[in-house]
């Protein structure tokens, strides 16, 4: 029996991203491993800003790197009328239109939903903003660390003696990434359904909301008598779960209220299952610091925590040895599914990136080309696309309303 087709799932889907930072890019990254056509559309003269935050080398950024590989690049200004409409003709070619500019910006240059779908009624906007498009807050400038602040996830990170930690990861921005990709993929087959596209109203603050709707629930089904707080390296509603020193590092783990009683005997501490400290999960975590004191005291009696990780894998316990980042990229799990594959970019070496973590039975997932550089197709898409004469795009070139890179000239993708 033939394998069907291992195709791309979006292959035919054509999207322009008018985005900058994380949160669209994101979205528009994994359009792009999944088959789509990306047009990353950037506004003159310096791009997405995302280009120019350090650690640089050369004019490799991260974040170009890491969010925008598989895109064609073309640079507009849209501030000017020629500008503007250029880049309107461009995104009525597309699907999708993917933007997460505050409201009330891309209208004032005609790249509104409103007008945009009276040229293209099958066009799907997904417009990812702080606060959404309207309500009391839609005004309020907001990025990645005050969409956690005002969700309240903030509030439940850190040491709960000293202030609230911002996480290292972009987790706002990344949240209203996978959002948007989801929302857009559903809106596609809505498409597909009734033939009309719709706009996609996605707001940071409420995506972080949905990811700690429990916390939500907690507080309302206790009458309030729970309010989530801060529990520092371990799990709030869960004990023996979180971090634990090792003599060689660090491991994680998590108990399961019916694995206790194993777990006490694994530890060398049979007593504490019936002892009315430990005996309950409430017990547990009125007590943490005594079971966190145990667990550590049994880590720490090995050389090493590959040790007792090892017999509590043998007994179903979950854990696992906290890895720092070229450790978590190198292990054999990552290296053996395929999960990082090779882009390059100039003045950068070669760059291993995680692909889109989807493993279809029947459909291709990866990183579909090299991260672009600034309006490095500005050419090609133009003319592929609205049929703009090579002279024509030169002119606008010279008269500033298209920006290409020198050094985008003649790249091999």
């Amino acid at each position: 029996m033939n394998e069907p087709n291992r195709g791309a799932p979006l292959s035919g889907v054509r999207v322009v991203e008018l985005a900058q930072y994380v949160a669209g890019p994101l979205a528009g990254r994994m359009l792009s491993d999944l088959g789509a056509e990306v047009i990353k559309l950037e506004l003159a003269p310096r791009g997405d800003l995302v280009r120019h935050y350090p650690p640089l080398r050369g004019r490799a950024s991260v974040g170009i790197i890491a969010y925008n590989r598989g895109k064609r690049s073309v640079c507009i200004d849209v501030k000017r009328p020629q500008g503007a409409e250029l880049a309107a003709d461009l995104i009525c070619q597309a699907d999708i239109f993917l933007e997460n500019f505050s409201p009330g910006v891309l209208p004032k240059y005609g790249l509104d939903y409103a007008r945009l779908r009276r040229r293209n009624p099958r066009l799907i906007m997904c417009s990812i903003t702080g606060y959404g498009q309207d309500g009391p807050w839609a005004h309020k400038p907001a990025n990645d660390v005050i969409a956690l602040a005002s969700s309240g996830i903030l509030h439940l990170i850190g040491d709960p003696e000293g202030a609230p930690s911002i996480p290292a990861l972009t987790m706002g921005d990344c949240s209203g990434g996978l959002h948007g990709f989801g929302a857009i993929c559903a809106a596609l087959y809505m498409r597909e359904k009734t033939g009309v596209g719709q706009h996609i109203d996605l707001a940071l603050d409420e995506c972080l909301a949905h990811l700690i709707d429990n916390f939500y629930v907690m507080f309302q089904i206790t009458s309030g008598q729970v309010v989530p707080k801060r529990t520092g390296s371990h799990h709030p509603s869960v004990s023996p779960m979180g971090t634990f020193k090792a003599r060689d590092g660090y491991v994680t783990l998590a108990c399961m209220i019916d694995q206790w009683p194993l777990f006490t005997r694994l530890i060398g501490r049979p007593e504490m299952a019936s002892d009315p400290r430990f005996d309950t999960m409430e017990a547990r975590i009125k007590n943490r610091a005594a079971v966190t004191q145990a667990v550590e005291a049994w880590l720490q009696s090995f050389e090493s925590r590959a040790q007792p990780l090892a017999i509590l894998e043998d007994n179903h316990i979950l854990s696992a040895p906290v890895l720092d980042v070229p450790q978590a990229m190198e292990k054999a799990q990552m290296q053996a599914r395929g999960m990082l594959e090779t882009v390059s970019y100039p003045d950068a070496d070669e760059v291993r990136l995680c692909r889109t973590p989807f493993n279809f039975s029947h459909a291709e997932v990866r990183v579909r080309g090299n991260p672009p550089m600034l309006g490095e197709h500005n050419r090609e898409v133009l003319r592929s696309l609205l049929g703009l004469p090579q002279d024509r795009i030169a002119e606008l070139t010279r008269a500033g309303i298209l920006v290409e890179e020198e050094r985008a000239q003649g790249r091999e993708r």
